[in-house]
């Protein structure tokens, strides 16, 4: 059996998903990072973004790759709903998301 789902649905229900899944994210700065915002729970980094810019490096691990495996989303409709869920759930107006090209080394930044 085949479902018809509108767009606005589809839309409504990926960011309830990401609502869901990282929408408790904590949002904190570092000395060591002036200028940038990470988005994290536990001890991982799912975002940042450059205060500067606004541009929101997404995990593609998580994040990302979740649109891309769940909801058969393109980089460009995952770029759209990323900028939606941020300026919805976190007051982030005109974020620029992508794909974050590098990697953290996270015993460095949670050093204690």
């Amino acid at each position: 059996m085949k479902y018809i789902i509108t767009e606005s649905k589809l839309e409504k229900s990926i960011i309830h998903y990401l609502n869901e899944m990282y929408g408790d994210l904590e949002e904190i700065t570092s000395e060591d990072w002036p200028g940038m915002v990470f988005f994290i729970k536990g001890k991982k980094i799912y975002m940042d973004r450059t205060i500067n810019h606004n541009y929101l490096h997404i995990d593609y691990d998580t994040i990302w790759s979740d649109l891309e495996n769940i909801f058969s989303l393109d980089d460009d409709e995952i770029k759209l709903i990323i900028k939606k869920w941020m300026s919805e759930s976190y007051n982030l107006m005109g974020t620029k998301p992508r794909i974050r090209p590098y990697k953290f080394n996270y015993e460095y930044f949670f050093k204690d």
